[in-house]
């Protein structure tokens, strides 16, 4: 997928029911920030593999595209048991970290800007 070598962003995966439910809070938040004491999320290299592994061919999916400089809480690249080491953002997103909102087109395995 491309994310046009946009470095320094890191990418979270999320369900657009959640997405949705972030806009009309202003912040973004899921489970795995009470079970696991973070969000995950990916680096542009990471996140085609990511997507792939968890999310492969559904519909439901958006892609956060975040600056982590953006971001008021502590965000850690930490070793997951393949051996690579994922950013984990230690707290809520706030709505205005997410630069854009991506769909993946799993046709042509790119993604799409939807903030446009």
């Amino acid at each position: 997928m491309n994310t046009q070598n946009r470095a320094g962003f890191i990418y979270h995966i999320a369900n657009h029911k959640d997405w949705n439910e972030a806009i009309e809070s202003g912040s973004y938040r899921v489970s795995s920030l009470e079970s696991d004491g973070f969000i995950h999320c990916s680096t542009a290299e990471q996140l085609l593999e990511v997507a792939d592994r968890l999310f492969s061919g559904r519909k439901d999916m958006v892609v956060l595209e975040i600056h982590p400089d953006s971001l008021p809480v502590e965000v850690k690249y930490e070793l997951a048991p393949n051996g690579n080491a994922y950013p984990h953002v230690f707290g809520e997103i706030p709505l205005q970290a997410v630069r854009r909102v991506l769909a993946l087109n799993w046709e042509n395995r790119t993604l799409e800007d939807l903030t446009a």
